[in-house]
């Protein structure tokens, strides 16, 4: 963060300076004590389960030049030159003021939210960018009302791009993000069955996304996904848009694309009349839309052809996205960062690609509410439909992914259910056999991964 007065921080967030000078220059956020550093001002954040003005005093001792607390916080005891500010809610006290941040930057802001592909998405459009350019990206899941602003915060005068994603659950949070970073670019990847729970259905969650295109400022460019009919919908006139798709005329579609098992992923896209060729090094078929909406997202930005070719060539996952890990004799392919419905039928059609004998290992979708049952009796068929030779399903929801794999033809002697994941990795030992191709895919909440480190431990004869 570029140093920034108190006079600044109080005018941003509409409190009030109640301790320490009024001459006080802060040179960092921070929200968490444990990580606090000399100089920083701290937000005193409350949840269901913290309160972060119990550690005022301890941010203090540690070197922090002042703090924003909420109303009625008692400021006594601390050190004369502790500056503290009052403000009604400090949650959104840390917006406001990253808000007035990012206005201090004229840089291009590319805002990018979906149901599904968001975060791969994100890291293309910026590797992409930065081929030219040095570029501020989200990162990890600092993608909600207080990680967007401690991700703007981290902007400085050496930046000439942002690259931000935004998640939601709740209807109103896309209004107050958008106002928050305040995208240049919009892009919506799509509209799918995450956060059924408080989004309700499909329409919800249109709904709760469609800010994104509709709370732009003038000026602003929206990409556009032309095969997805909510994100259509929403868009409504497609005048001054960037298109993109698989199949339909678009400025960037889809030419052809092959995948080579869990080596890759090769695409030819159209940008505009000209043909743009990619080799992408992780697998994944949804790499190949992705990669698109990527291109439509930074096409405005005076990127060149060079720059996307090296840029979707240079990509990386972020761990536990599709990333391909080798522990002889299994390949494992993680994708434990998140799951919903789209995006687990998404990874079980690149599973249902390699060669050699497919296991999916399947834990929980979270967030689906009532339609929860259905979905993951939805998601065990469509892994028989596709072929996957042995299934795994891990959790509260094994039953009804077994369920629906029994439905869909897969025999009962290649289905196996474990309540927890201590019993799926004990099991393991018998299940796999050398050469395995193995998907590892739930919710976050879920934490597969201990399951991908267990496989590895396997693998390694440990």
């Amino acid at each position: 963060m570029e140093p920034c007065g108190i006079s600044n921080i109080a005018e941003a967030t509409c409190g009030k300076v109640v301790g320490g000078p009024l001459t006080a220059v802060f040179g960092g956020v921070s929200t968490d004590s444990r990580s606090v550093s000399a100089g920083d001002i701290f937000f005193a954040l409350k949840g269901p389960n913290f309160d972060g003005h119990a550690f005022v005093a301890a941010v203090a001792s540690k070197g922090a030049s002042g703090a924003v607390v909420e109303k009625g916080f008692a400021s006594s005891g601390l050190p004369s030159g502790f500056s503290v500010i009052a403000v009604d809610d400090t949650t959104a006290a840390l917006g406001a003021f990253a808000s007035w941040y990012r206005g201090r930057f004229t840089i291009p802001v590319v805002a990018i939210s979906g149901s599904a592909g968001k975060t791969t998405t994100k890291e293309m459009a910026a590797s992409i960018l930065s081929r030219s350019r040095k570029v501020l990206k989200t990162e990890g899941n600092r993608n909600n009302l207080i990680g967007l602003p401690l991700t703007l915060l981290g902007l400085d005068r050496t930046h000439n791009a942002a690259v931000v994603e935004l998640g939601i659950s709740e209807t109103w949070e896309m209004a107050r993000l958008i106002g928050i970073c305040d995208p240049t670019v919009a892009l919506l990847t799509n509209i799918g069955r995450g956060h059924l729970g408080t989004l309700g259905n499909l329409e919800g969650v249109a709904i709760a996304k469609g800010p994104l295109f509709a709370g732009l400022e003038p000026g602003a460019i929206r990409a556009v996904n032309l095969d997805d009919e909510w994100v259509r919908r929403l868009a409504g006139s497609l005048k001054d848009d960037i298109t993109y798709s698989l199949e339909k005329e678009a400025d960037v579609r889809v030419v052809r694309w092959s995948v080579d098992g869990v080596e890759g992923v090769s695409a030819t896209y159209d940008v505009r009349g000209a043909d743009v060729n990619v080799r992408f090094s992780v697998p994944g078929a949804s790499n190949v839309i992705n990669g698109a909406a990527a291109i439509a997202a930074v096409l405005s930005l005076g990127v060149s052809f060079s720059d996307i070719e090296e840029g979707l060539g240079a990509y990386t996952p972020v761990k536990g996205r599709m990333s391909v890990v080798r522990c002889p004799p299994y390949t494992v392919i993680d994708d434990t960062y998140n799951a919903n419905p789209e995006s687990m039928a998404s990874s079980l059609a690149t599973l249902a690609r390699v060669t050699g004998r497919r296991v999916a290992i399947l834990g929980e979708m979270l967030e689906l509410g009532d339609g929860s049952a259905e979905e993951h009796l939805r998601i065990g068929r469509l892994a028989a439909d596709l072929g996957i030779d042995i299934l795994v399903a891990v959790g509260r929801t094994s039953k009804e992914i077994a369920d629906g794999a029994l439905a869909g033809g897969l025999h009962s002697e290649s289905i196996f259910t474990f309540a927890d994941k201590k019993g799926a990795l004990l099991a393991l030992r018998d299940i796999l056999r050398e050469g395995d191709s193995v998907l590892v895919k739930g919710s976050r909440g879920v934490a597969l991964e201990e399951v991908v480190e267990g496989i590895k431990r396997l693998g390694l004869g440990t």
